[in-house]
């Protein structure tokens, strides 16, 4: 009966040893996680940030060529305005009449 208990007190201090070993692998293996996990927030953080800036700009971007498009909208309306009334048909003569006699005094 003796030897009984001795193996099974062998076999549960085996065991208890095993479980030791068994939970500071575990507890590594957390804080081995925790850091990856760690560096993988940094970096989609990072990239988080990357493409918030991105976006910025391309709204800013955007504002800009609808300013700009709406000025290229208002000189064609000029330009038009220009070519088919009579006073802009007179300003244009007028002023190509002024550059060609600009032309000749230089020479």
């Amino acid at each position: 009966m003796d030897e009984r208990n001795e193996y099974w007190k062998t076999m549960y201090e085996e065991l208890e040893l095993q479980m030791k070993d068994m939970m500071s692998m575990t507890l590594e293996l957390i804080e081995s996680n925790g850091m990856e996990k760690q560096k993988t927030i940094e970096k989609v953080t990072k990239e988080n940030n990357r493409l918030r800036e991105e976006v910025e700009k391309s709204k800013m971007a955007q504002m800009e060529n609808i300013k700009l498009n709406k000025e290229i909208q208002r000189l064609k309306l000029l330009e038009h305005k220009f070519n088919v009334t009579y006073a802009g048909k007179f300003t244009l003569k007028y002023l190509a009449l002024k550059s060609s006699i600009k032309e000749q005094i230089k020479k």
